[in-house]
């Protein structure tokens, strides 16, 4: 298999940690892409985004939850989405709040990206901007609120989780947040001890 990815996308290191935690990082290939400006990939993903899995067995796969599934599929051991109802469905839930966060965060980052191209920053009282920064406040809330419920987990929600934050110690230095969220803080320390958080990590 051949994973379309790039070294900072928290979406594809969530690949990667799930792939690690299954057992199946070594029949990974991984493929460094730049969705911004190699328009060719969108033969591979026409939404030119990463990650994308191209499997022989299922062709090529798109969005990251997706391709974590089919993982969880393959394995024979180790799952990363819980089978019962109500543990699936909290995963679930708290992947959706990780993957919301996520994405308010690569808007974000683009919305950076966009200012520095046409030789401007984002106003910080941009409604734009204050709705991403209001949307991630409000679930690291939820998540330091839940943490008891999920402490221990390893599954796709926390594993979303983990990278989300990873992802925005890594663009988002500046922004201490570890004060406001010491469970959230604490819990972080210790999952990154897992190898495959310290394979996977950004650069």
């Amino acid at each position: 298999m051949k994973l379309f990815y790039s070294p900072a996308s928290p979406y594809a290191r969530k690949v990667l940690v799930c792939a690690h935690e299954l057992g199946l990082a070594d029949e990974i290939e991984t493929v460094p892409t730049s969705p911004f400006t190699d328009e060719e990939y969108r033969a591979t993903n026409p939404l030119g985004k990463v990650p994308a899995l191209a499997s022989d067995e299922m062709g090529t796969i798109y969005d990251s939850t997706v391709i974590c599934e089919y993982l969880d599929q393959l394995s024979t051991g180790a799952k990363v989405f819980p089978a019962n109802d109500r543990p699936r469905i909290d995963a679930l839930c708290l992947h959706a709040l990780a993957q919301g966060m996520t994405d308010a965060a690569l808007n974000l980052r683009q919305n950076t990206m966009r200012g520095e191209s046409e030789g401007a920053s984002p106003l910080p009282e941009d409604w734009y901007v204050e709705r991403q920064y209001s949307a991630i406040a409000a679930g690291m809330d939820e998540a330091e609120a839940k943490l008891e419920d999920f402490k221990g987990d390893v599954n796709i929600g926390t594993i979303a989780l983990a990278c989300f934050l990873g992802y925005w110690n890594f663009r988002f230095a500046d922004h201490v947040w570890q004060d406001d969220y010491p469970g959230l803080a604490t819990w972080l320390a210790e999952f990154n001890a897992r190898p495959s958080m310290i394979a996977t990590q950004p650069s």
